[in-house]
């Protein structure tokens, strides 16, 4: 996950802001950062490949 950054106090005061506490928050931390990552293989991947 080179180069990805998350605001990782910010990210969990919206998950607390949205309810979710302890093991719950983390694991939403979690899903963020693995969804950052997908997104970025997945652009990468598509990297010189032409559009259409």
């Amino acid at each position: 996950m080179a180069g990805l950054t998350l605001d990782t106090a910010g990210a969990l005061a919206a998950a607390r802001d949205l309810g979710a506490s302890g093991w719950a928050a983390a694991e939403l931390l979690l899903a963020i950062r693995i969804g950052m990552a997908e997104g970025s293989a997945a652009r990468s991947e598509g990297e010189g490949k032409p559009n259409g």
